[in-house]
């Protein structure tokens, strides 16, 4: 078990990749925010079940900690297409318990869905992907795994392989700007 301290989950805060849910009996809602976070662009996800989501601890409902983990990844294998892998974690704050539960989307992985249905996390409220949007997500995440050649959509250069790279607080990333403010797509 983690000792973890109540001003450090509540300075979190619900945010892009952190959600709050106070009770057990929210799994349905907390998955489809999990499948929003993991889609988001940070592509990582954190629920803390027993955390109200003004960041009141609650605990969690009495029961078998082994069982109600177990019951939690199976759940998450269930419901999560392709399936994601999650770390699911008992914490103690306050004298009460919590759980937490992590998950990543997998590189290659364009988007997840949760019981047939895609989300996306836009700050820290969680919508349902339209069929229009996931194709586009798929397109845009797809680029990053293709080697070449490459097509610019507004001056129609060609280039063999990509090469730039840009450097954000997030991390570093492929770059797809042309000189001429277009972007590079794969070739078909």
């Amino acid at each position: 078990m983690i000792r973890v301290d109540p001003h450090e989950i509540r300075k979190l805060g619900e945010t892009q990749t952190v959600e709050f849910k106070k009770s057990l009996g929210l799994q349905k809602e907390a998955f489809r925010d999990l499948c929003g976070m993991v889609n988001s662009e940070s592509a990582t996800g954190t629920l803390l079940f027993g955390v109200s989501p003004d960041g009141s601890i609650n605990g969690i409902e009495p029961g078998n900690l082994d069982s109600i983990q177990k019951t939690l990844i199976q759940k998450v294998h269930q419901l999560f297409d392709p399936p994601i892998i999650p770390i699911v974690e008992v914490l103690e704050c306050d004298d009460r318990q919590l759980i937490r539960l992590k998950a990543d989307r997998a590189s290659g992985v364009p988007y997840h869905e949760c019981d047939g249905r895609a989300y996306i996390r836009e700050g820290s409220a969680t919508r349902r992907l339209s069929y229009r949007e996931k194709q586009q997500l798929s397109k845009k995440r797809d680029r990053d795994q293709h080697s070449g050649p490459w097509r610019c959509d507004r001056c129609g250069g060609v280039v063999g392989t990509l090469s730039m790279m840009t450097i954000t607080d997030e991390g570093v990333y492929k770059s797809y700007a042309c000189r001429c403010g277009g972007e590079y797509w794969p070739v078909s």
